[in-house]
């Protein structure tokens, strides 16, 4: 039950290398300030408890571990505060107090020194400033986490290396503020300082670009389009170019650690011993308003709706075309902003044995995945493939004529598709021959049972995703309970340098059984698995699914759609009283990134409580609200691989390659849970 996430290798990788630095006592820094409701403001002052202002519920956030937080901020929809913790570690707690503490950054290294926190945007991830204690060619740097449970962090490329970089505030997209200082030759930063501006959207080389060369302790408004920052102990704001200037206070009091309010209509500070507020117009500008007089670090409490929808219908056909419906666009349809499918993956609705490799190619081929009885295609899902393709696009039928009919076939071609099947001579087979479909030289694959469903679905979902920048995925291929069958040990024989990962007990002993370096993700059981993959394949993923792990088709359809979504598939014991418990600890954890939760089938299948207790999970203070069968699921206008970036891809498979063989094996035990 062991490993560390592939994506991980190459963090894992930076992070080693990493030059030693000195240390230096940091001031807290600026926190996030993201757009939302609400005016509820916390202070936090290094102890085992926050001071809420203007919170309807509580006047202080006591940690249930009773240990101290410093530089508390919050997630964008406020259902997760982040601190740094007295042992090194970077930690989140749930809004309410209550729960598990959760490690953010779970590496502790007693020569490095972290302060400062901050969410992404989108809660993806959080950033923090970091340096080295144990020598004087030490600097302070930007660290930016791979997600937000656990896990290593890369360094911001800034281009001066003998500089000092600390205090970030994340805010909108990719965009991070900081603090820039020269050292004074000790490993100590000195002078003036300079405010930052990072923009991972741009190019490498062009990311960074200076606000003002006279600032300190910056912090993004909500809208991404204006800093705060402190000048001469007073508060300043200014646009992106450092133009545009208004003062926000002009008192005599010294004056730090600004944040914007989630409207973007005020600004909190400390000031002096206390706390006070002041709008960002400047209009109180020597009149500032104390909200408590009680000294700390202010940091404004974000507040939105999260989303949970229900993709079902009567029956599995219609379920399979309801969740094809709430992401794939209308071919004909040019005004359409969903994604276009690339293909359709068609696959037999009565068992699962030819289906369960399935969602994988479905996600390397931006395809929904559909059901039909063997002996004749189904009237609703024929009406979906010819709203999601236009005539001459692919279906790829799973499995041979006794799996998917000869008749199924003919009445595909005669509605103008093009038919590709992909089968062997049993499931095992059919499983490589989906697999080869999918990608001719998979860096990762993934092995899992194909006498049950449950870890072939979990498989599925990450197979699917985009491992790399541009049209990498992995591939799913079957055991015979805990060994190799013959088609699947030649399959593996056949590749250059697979990175195999076993799923599930029966899986991760079949993979073993093929390469002891192998690695191998089981729990005790399938709920637990299907989490721990989650855990170890997804970072700060926006979407996560739900399915029933008593039965297949529900979760086969969803986990093609998460593998669209890049996000995990849970499963849960969907008619038991309340969600399982691994889902439930998964989608908890992950609530600062999750915006949506999706539970495929009805409520006979996965219940209305059930459905509900998700949206409690990765709701914040407002909840969530809940619809069926929307239709704007993951709507984004979405760029169509180029050949760079099949090439960037590859390139990235080799050095990723490279990274677990000689990093993550080494790392192995260390990461074990």
């Amino acid at each position: 039950m062991s490993s560390t996430s592939p994506r991980r290798a190459l963090a894992i990788a930076s992070a080693l290398a990493i030059g030693a630095t000195g240390l230096v006592v940091a001031t807290p820094a600026a926190h996030a300030s993201l757009p939302g409701s609400g005016q509820v403001l916390t202070i936090s002052n290094g102890s085992s408890s926050v001071q809420v202002i203007s919170g309807t519920t509580r006047s202080t956030l006591k940690n249930p571990d009773g240990e101290a937080m410093r530089d508390v901020s919050w997630s964008p929809d406020g259902s997760r505060l982040i601190y740094h913790a007295p042992d090194g570690k970077i930690k989140s707690l749930r809004y309410t107090g209550a729960d598990t503490v959760r490690e953010v950054n779970y590496s502790v290294l007693s020569d490095i020194e972290r302060a400062g926190t901050s969410w992404l945007g989108d809660g993806s991830s959080v950033v923090w400033a970091q340096m080295w204690k144990t020598s004087a060619y030490s600097r302070w740097t930007i660290q930016i986490s791979e997600s937000t449970w656990g896990g290593w962090a890369e360094t911001i490329y800034v281009g001066d290396s003998t500089k000092h970089y600390r205090n970030p505030d994340a805010g909108p997209g990719q965009t991070i503020v900081f603090q820039r200082e020269d050292d004074d030759g000790s490993g100590q930063p000195t002078g003036q300082p300079a405010v930052l501006l990072y923009d991972g959207a741009k190019p490498e080389f062009n990311r960074v670009t200076v606000v003002d060369e006279h600032g300190a302790n910056p912090a993004l408004s909500p809208d991404g389009r204006r800093v705060a920052f402190v000048r001469d102990g007073q508060i300043i704001t200014s646009d992106l170019t450092g133009a545009n200037e208004v003062v926000i206070t002009s008192n005599p009091a010294a004056h730090d650690n600004p944040t914007w309010s989630p409207d973007g209509g005020t600004i909190a500070f400390s000031q002096g011993t206390t706390v006070a507020t002041a709008p960002a117009d400047g209009s109180r500008a020597s009149t500032p308003t104390v909200v408590s007089t009680t000294g700390g670090v202010p940091a404004y409490q974000p507040q939105k709706n999260d989303r949970v929808a229900r993709l079902s219908g009567a029956s599995r056909f219609d379920t399979a075309v309801q969740v094809s419906r709430s992401h794939w666009a209308t071919a004909a349809d040019p005004n359409d902003r969903r994604e276009k499918a690339g293909a359709v993956v068609l696959s037999r609705s009565d068992t699962f044995a030819d289906a369960l490799a399935g969602s994988g190619l479905a996600g390397a081929k931006r395809a929904p995945l559909l059901m039909t009885p063997p002996t004749g295609l189904e009237a609703g899902t024929q009406a979906e493939i010819q709203r999601v393709l236009t005539p001459g696009g692919t279906v790829y039928l799973l499995g041979s004529p006794g799996a998917l009919s000869s008749a199924v076939e003919n009445e595909v071609r005669a509605l103008g598709f093009q038919v590709k099947r992909l089968a062997g001579a049993d499931r095992f087979g059919t499983a490589v021959a989906i697999a080869k479909e999918a990608d001719v030289d998979p860096a990762f694959v993934f092995v899992a049972s194909g006498m049950d469903f449950p870890d072939a679905l979990t498989a599925g979902s990450v197979a699917g995703s985009e491992m790399f920048p541009g049209a990498t995925h992995g591939v799913v291929v079957l055991s015979n309970g805990s060994a190799l069958p013959p088609a699947t040990e030649s399959y593996l024989d056949s590749l250059t340098t697979p990175s195999v990962w076993g799923v599930g007990r029966d899986g991760s002993a079949a993979a073993l059984s093929f390469d002891p370096n192998a690695y191998g993700l089981f729990e005790a059981d399938r709920y637990g698995t299907a989490a721990y993959v989650a855990q170890i394949f997804f970072a700060g993923q926006q979407y996560a699914g739900i399915a029933t792990g008593a039965d297949w088709p529900d979760g086969l359809a969803g986990g093609a759609l998460m593998a669209a979504l890049n996000g995990p598939l849970l499963l849960t014991p969907g008619t038991a009283t309340d969600l399982g418990v691994a889902a439930r600890d998964s989608l908890d954890e992950t609530s600062g990134a999750v915006k949506e939760g999706l539970v495929f089938g009805a409520a006979a299948v996965v219940t209305n409580r059930q459905a509900s207790q998700v949206g409690t999970w990765i709701g914040g203070p407002l909840g969530s609200t809940s619809v069926t069968n929307p239709t704007d699921v993951g709507v984004t206008l979405r760029r169509a691989p180029t050949a760079a970036d099949a090439a960037a891809a590859r390139a990235a498979q080799d050095v990723e390659r490279a990274a677990v063989a000689e990093v993550v094996r080494n790392a192995r035990q260390a990461a074990n849970r």
